[in-house]
C-alpha cells in the first residue's frame, strides 16, 4: 500500500480546525451579488490558504466580490519519459451561496446528531474547508502535492459564473486535470457526468386590435406563443435524456385587446453537448405559424455537458484507486445540475466533480454534511493531491 502523509489519526486531529474554518465561512453569509459578504469570505479563505502554503492572488469582481487563486508548488516535475503532463491540477470551488443575508438567523451553524448544518455548508463551503485543511495537513508534514495545485475559488457560480468563466477556462487549459469540490452525490459518489444547460427567452411580436370590434385586424402574440410552446417541447428527446421546459409565459395588456407581445422562458438540459447544439439549432429554425407575427430568440448554451470521456474516466479510476488504498469507497454518479466543472470539461481538461463531503439538502434550510465524512474527505483529498 502506498504511504500517504495524512493517515486516519492525523485526519481526525484536523477535524476541529476544519470545523472552525467551516463555521467561520458559514457564519459569514455570502449570497451571490452580496459584494461585502463575499469579500469577507475571500479574506477568510485567503488567510487560510496562505497559512497552508499557497501564494494567493485576487481577481476583482466589482459588484460581486473577488475570485481567489492560490498556487501550491508540486513535489517534483513529471518525468519526461512518463509522457505525463507536468501541468498543475486545478482544484475548483465557489464561495457564494443562494441564501440571502439573515438566513443564518433561521438556520444557525450547528454540529449535532452526526450532521454539520448551516446555510451554504453543503453547497459548498464544506468542500472549501476540507480541501484547505488537506493542503495544510500536507504542509505540516513537510509534504507537497505531487503536481502543482491551482486552487481557484470564485464568487459568482450560483448566478452562472458571468465574471469567472473566462479565468476558469484559462486555468483549465493550463491544467492536466480538474477536481471540483462541489458536494458529492448523496451517498458519497463523485460526479463523472453533469448535464449541460441552455437558457432562452422567446419574444413574440404580433399586432394589436380590439378583441370585440375588429379582432380580425389583430395577430395574437399570445396565441402564437402558445403554438410555439408545443413546437419547443417537441425538441426534447427522452431516450437521450434531453429535457426542454417552458418555465414562464406572459403577454398581452388586457382581456379585450388582441395581444401584441408575448414572451416565454425556456430551459434545456442535456447529457451530451451535441444534443444541446441540436436543440439550439431547432429553436432557431422555428418559424411563425401566423406569418403576421415575428419570433425572436435570446440566449443559448450557458454550460456544455460534463461528459464522461476516456480521459475523465481514467482520472476517476486513479481517484478510486487512491480511495481504496485508504479504505474509502468511491463510487461514481451523475446529476442533472450544472457546475463550473462543465466549463473545465468543455475546455478539454479531464474533470472529476462532486468531491466535497457527503450530505444533502442543497439550496434549502435543511442542507447539511455528514460529520463522519469530513475527516475521511480530508484524508482522501490529501492522498489524491499526493497521487496526481
Amino acid at each position: 500500500m502506498t504511504s500517504f502523509a495524512v493517515d486516519a489519526p492525523l485526519a481526525e486531529a484536523h477535524l476541529d480546525p476544519c470545523l472552525a474554518l467551516l463555521r467561520a465561512l458559514v457564519e459569514t453569509e455570502s449570497q451571490s451579488r452580496d459584494e461585502a459578504g463575499n469579500l469577507r469570505v475571500a479574506d477568510l479563505l485567503a488567510a487560510a490558504l496562505a497559512n497552508a502554503g499557497g501564494r494567493v492572488e485576487r481577481i476583482p469582481a466589482p459588484g460581486l466580490g473577488a475570485h481567489l487563486i492560490a498556487r501550491f508548488d508540486g513535489a517534483a516535475a513529471a518525468e519526461p519519459s512518463s509522457g505525463s503532463r507536468a501541468d498543475p491540477v486545478l482544484v475548483l470551488g465557489h464561495m457564494d451561496t443562494v441564501h440571502p443575508a439573515g438566513t443564518l438567523d433561521r438556520r444557525p451553524f450547528d454540529v449535532s446528531g452526526g450532521k454539520v448544518q448551516g446555510p451554504g455548508v453543503y453547497d459548498m463551503k464544506a468542500g472549501l474547508a476540507v480541501a484547505t485543511t488537506a493542503l495544510g495537513a500536507l504542509a505540516e508534514q513537510g509534504r507537497r502535492p505531487r503536481s502543482g495545485i491551482t486552487f481557484m475559488i470564485t464568487c459568482d457560480e450560483e448566478i452562472g459564473s458571468p465574471t469567472s468563466r473566462r479565468p476558469i477556462e484559462a486555468e483549465a487549459r493550463a491544467s492536466k486535470a480538474a477536481l471540483v469540490l462541489e458536494p458529492s452525490v448523496p451517498g458519497g459518489a463523485a460526479k463523472t457526468r453533469r448535464k449541460g444547460v441552455a437558457d432562452y427567452v422567446l419574444e413574440v411580436t404580433g399586432r394589436a386590435a380590439h378583441a370585440g370590434i375588429e379582432p380580425e385586424k389583430g395577430a395574437s402574440a399570445v396565441r402564437e406563443a402558445a403554438r410555439q410552446v408545443a413546437c419547443v417541447y417537441e425538441l426534447a428527446a427522452d431516450e437521450a435524456g434531453t429535457t426542454v421546459n417552458v418555465g414562464t409565459i406572459s403577454g398581452g395588456t388586457a382581456g379585450n385587446v388582441v395581444a401584441a407581445q408575448a414572451r416565454c422562458s425556456i430551459d434545456v438540459r442535456f447529457w451530451k453537448t451535441s444534443e444541446g447544439r441540436r436543440v439550439d439549432a431547432g429553436l432557431r429554425s422555428l418559424a411563425p405559424i401566423d406569418d403576421r407575427c415575428a419570433l425572436r430568440f435570446q440566449g443559448g448554451i450557458n454550460r456544455g455537458a460534463l461528459e464522461r470521456t476516456p480521459e475523465s474516466a481514467q482520472l476517476f479510476g486513479k481517484a478510486q484507486r487512491v480511495a481504496g488504498q485508504i479504505d474509502f469507497r468511491l463510487d461514481e454518479g451523475k446529476t442533472g445540475g450544472a457546475s463550473d466543472g462543465n466549463f473545465t470539461s468543455a475546455a478539454g481538461c479531464p474533470t472529476l466533480d462532486g468531491l466535497g463531503p457527503d450530505g444533502d439538502g442543497a439550496h434549502t434550510l435543511q442542507e447539511h454534511v455528514l460529520l463522519a465524512d469530513v475527516p475521511r474527505r480530508i484524508r482522501f483529498l490529501a492522498a489524491l493531491f499526493q497521487a496526481l
